[in-house]
């Protein structure tokens, strides 16, 4: 079909593999799509949280856009956050949708979205740009309750004149109350449990607590069970909620200099200790300082060396060598340790008294533990690894080998410097492969995703993206 008019679902698409929307990504999915169909008018629409959601940098632009109308907002309220707008735009224009998302509380009333060309998805691809393609949206326990529900209502009979009588056979007067049978059936309302509300936000039960009681939605436990609009309060109060920097500092242990700091180094734009932070802004913040303090951890363990034109010194006993160098290594294990309990509020590690030894079986059950064998890469590939990447983040890893439960990954950190990690078959596919090697190819390059990092052990978890 020719395309004319495309309805953007603009909040979707501005957070396509993302936990919270990118008005940049919006603007560069707009400008592929304007270049592929050069003929199509857009209208775009975002819900009425999107500008709280967004960066702040990126506020400016969505006002200036508003004011030209190249971008439209929902007004403030509106049910299913903005899908309905979209659809009935789209039904009036005869326009195309341009989203990933299925809309399948609405299949009953706007049965035109299974028409062939009337849905379009898009996807950004690294090193390709967005590909747009034709859709069908997917059905599912939503869209069977609303298509049922609209054919319910279609098919149903004028109701005749009310007539009622009691039991005893007598006519109820005016005033009398009244309760009738229900003849309908009633449809479910499918919830949401707290702990999946709380991955997606990316919040611990105790925060998704606290902040579900301040948009007056009250979450037993992790378990709890929410209704969409209970779900849309939680949501609102995450995008509008602030934290200033003093605050933040407090519940962290640490001074407000020091999330000032951390924060310049996110690119996050910090004025003063009485600077509001978003919700998203301060788990990225909280992310790279337990990062750090992780990084402190393992550096105790990275061998002392001794710089490049120090004078050599002067050879000494073999007792008083190896004492000299016990109490060096000692103090700086003592001072990284400090650093590292600053950082993430924990008492600092007492010393270690010489006077009371370990058994001989506890020494070896230590040894055992700490073996090489348990250990994939050396202290500072993993300090640089740490660098680079966290839980969540993408990268790109060589298949070197494989094991019985999966395949060894061998990920590049430059100047020749490399970090292993691991990938079980479980993580390589859903459902799982039976073997590793029938979605691997050894020497083959893949794109993975970090899932958990073991610092004792130096090596990494990953999963095929």
């Amino acid at each position: 079909m020719s395309i004319q008019n495309v309805v953007v679902d603009g909040s979707n698409l501005a957070t396509e593999g993302r936990t919270l929307p990118s008005l940049t990504q919006l603007e560069e999915a707009v400008q592929a799509y304007e270049e592929e169909h050069p003929e199509a008018t857009l209208i775009i629409v975002v819900d009425a949280t999107f500008e709280h959601r967004i960066d702040a940098k990126e506020r400016p632009r969505l006002k200036e856009a508003e004011l030209h109308g190249e971008v439209v907002a929902p007004p403030a309220g509106t049910i299913g956050r903005g899908d309905v707008f979209i659809l009935k735009i789209a039904q009036r224009q005869g326009a195309v949708v341009l989203s990933n998302d299925s809309f399948q509380e609405f299949h009953g009333d706007h049965p035109w979205l299974f028409d062939e060309g009337r849905l379009v998805g898009g996807k950004p691809v690294q090193g390709v740009g967005w590909i747009f393609t034709e859709r069908t949206p997917v059905r599912g326990a939503k869209s069977r309750a609303a298509t049922t529900s609209k054919a319910a209502k279609e098919t149903a009979k004028p109701l005749k004149k009310l007539a009622v009588s009691r039991p005893d056979g007598s006519t109820p007067k005016v005033g009398d109350v009244l309760t009738p049978s229900s003849s309908g059936k009633v449809v479910p309302i499918e919830k949401v449990r707290a702990y999946e509300l709380a991955k997606d936000l990316g919040l611990d039960a105790k925060s998704l607590q606290a902040l579900a009681g301040s948009a007056g939605v009250s979450i037993a436990s992790h378990s709890s069970s929410l209704s969409p609009d209970e779900v849309e309060a939680v949501r609102t109060a995450a995008a509008l909620k602030k934290v200033r920097v003093h605050e933040l500092a407090k519940d962290l242990g640490i001074e407000s200099k020091e999330v000032i700091e951390v924060a310049k180094r996110l690119k996050i734009e910090v004025a003063s200790h009485a600077s509001s932070l978003s919700e998203g802004e301060v788990g990225r913040i909280r992310t790279s300082l337990e990062t750090f303090a992780m990084v402190a951890d393992v550096a105790q363990s990275l061998p002392l060396k001794e710089k490049k034109g120090d004078r050599p010194r002067r050879k000494q006993g073999k007792a008083h060598s190896e004492e000299s160098s016990k109490k060096s290594s000692a103090k700086s294990s003592k001072n990284v340790a400090k650093l590292s309990a600053k950082k993430t509020n924990a008492p600092a590690p007492e010393a270690k008294s010489t006077k009371k030894q370990a058994s001989p079986a506890k020494k070896k059950k230590a040894s055992k533990k700490a073996s090489d064998s348990d250990i994939a890469n050396q202290p500072l590939d993993l300090v640089t690894f740490l660098a680079n990447y966290k839980v969540g983040s993408s990268l790109k890893g060589v298949v070197t080998s494989f094991t019985s439960h999966g395949a060894m990954i061998e990920v590049s950190l430059g100047k020749s410097q490399s970090f292993r990690c691991y990938a079980r078959t479980a993580r390589l596919g859903s459902p799982p492969p039976p073997r590793a090697r029938d979605v691997l190819t050894k020497g083959d390059t893949y794109k993975f995703k970090v899932v958990a990092i073991d610092a004792t052990r130096r090596v990494a978890e990953l999963e095929l993206a």
